[in-house]
């Protein structure tokens, strides 16, 4: 039994791998067509389009801070007056009571 899930595990291992590289397109060639939508009499018919980015003037400035950079030195606190609450169960039975 465990030969046999081994087995199962490693051929599941390795279609899962291959999936990948049977989705891409081969070299050279270009990708298949789609087909066309039910009722449409052409198939594999695609418009290719091309953009042209020849005259457009691309214009950027780096964008930093205006103002350098502060550094704080903090002083040792001492303890805190105000401590967090982490027991409720009171104020939820009460609560529970009330509805």
């Amino acid at each position: 039994m465990k030969r046999f899930l081994m087995f199962a595990v490693s051929c599941t291992a390795m279609v899962a791998l291959a999936l990948p590289a049977l989705a891409q397109t081969p070299k050279g060639g270009k990708a298949p067509a789609p087909a066309g939508k039910a009722g449409e009499g052409k198939q594999g018919s695609v418009k290719e389009k091309t953009f042209d980015f020849e005259g457009d003037v691309v214009e950027a400035q780096f964008l930093r801070p205006d103002q350098g950079v502060a550094e704080v030195v903090r002083l040792d606190e001492g303890p805190s007056l105000i401590k967090d609450r982490t027991d409720f169960v009171d104020e939820i039975l009460k609560s529970a009571e009330d509805l």
